[in-house]
């Protein structure tokens, strides 16, 4: 395995999108190989900033184990696109390498058409009974990591949708009341069959950051956020061959592989004029004009 230069680290850390740049040169199996070595979180920050066409085939030639670090750490949309986009092989060994709870929502999610709201909604809530006390909800809502919204949805024995709370306005509530009697039932729940289009323009995006998803049968299976409209939709089929003539922006230039003056020497290449390339003479220089 190659070993991953602080110089490289470097880059990385303080100019990701050069890295970017940097990183369009080889072969997927090449750029595999820097991943295994990369530790994940400099890994994410460089995933997350290409698309999941560009992404794929990068993610289908690591193993298994070190392609599900990468994507259990990613934000759930984008790992749910990159899934949709690797073949069925890839995709079956991906599922059982990620984490159980992880993998069995992304299995639901790629089931939805991509156009639809269950293609986008995140599965990621809180989900809280009738019978809980506010006090109990709020100090809930402080603990767990996946209430990005601030936002709690309540539900029955058979989970279905009786409201929401908002943890703001737990705050002004006596934490001994029951969550069934301050719950905001006036929020509509949508169907994760509905149409992205269909829902985009619902007056209750005025009032909402977030809507409650069902499935045919009522149950709250996740939330829609306002922002899933400003993302693209990515293809659910692509072609093989298409996908391979993608520039994988997350490929890594040699000079990860042999030294600094190597990636100065790259970065020099990618970022100077034609004509001021060719008159560095020496790597010195280089890395002078990369710092």
């Amino acid at each position: 395995m190659s070993t991953v230069s602080p110089l490289t680290i470097e880059l990385i850390e303080k100019r990701p999108l050069t890295a970017v740049k940097v990183l369009s040169t080889l072969s997927a199996s090449d750029s595999a190989e820097f991943f295994e070595a990369l530790p994940t979180r400099y890994a994410l920050s460089l995933i997350s900033k290409i698309s999941a066409w560009s992404a794929a085939p990068l993610i289908s030639e690591m193993t298994p184990v070190s392609a599900a670090a990468i994507l259990s750490e990613l934000d759930y949309q984008a790992t749910a696109s990159i899934m949709r986009v690797v073949s069925d092989a890839n995709r079956k060994q991906l599922l059982s390498a990620l984490p159980k709870k992880l993998s069995s929502d992304l299995a639901s999610t790629l089931t939805y058409p991509v156009d639809s709201v269950g293609a986008k909604m995140s599965t990621s809530i809180v989900v809280m009974m009738a019978e809980q006390t506010v006090g109990e909800a709020f100090a809930e809502l402080r603990q767990i990591k996946r209430a990005k919204s601030g936002v709690a949805y309540v539900v029955d024995g058979s989970r279905i949708l009786l409201g929401i709370v908002n943890a703001e306005e737990l705050l002004r509530l006596s934490n001994e009341s029951l969550l069934g009697e301050v719950i905001d039932r006036s929020v509509t729940p949508i169907s994760a069959r509905a149409r992205l289009s269909t829902v985009k323009s619902l007056p209750a995006w005025d009032d909402y950051t977030h809507l409650p998803v069902v499935n045919r049968q009522r149950i709250l299976i996740g939330a829609l956020a306002r922002r899933t409209f400003r993302q693209p939709i990515i293809e659910k089929h692509i072609d093989p061959a298409q996908a391979k003539s993608q520039t994988i922006l997350m490929s890594v230039a040699s000079a990860f592989f042999n030294s600094s003056v190597g990636l100065a020497q790259a970065l020099v290449d990618i970022e100077a004029p034609p004509e001021a390339s060719s008159n560095n003479n020496s790597s010195t220089s280089a890395v002078g004009d990369t710092s």
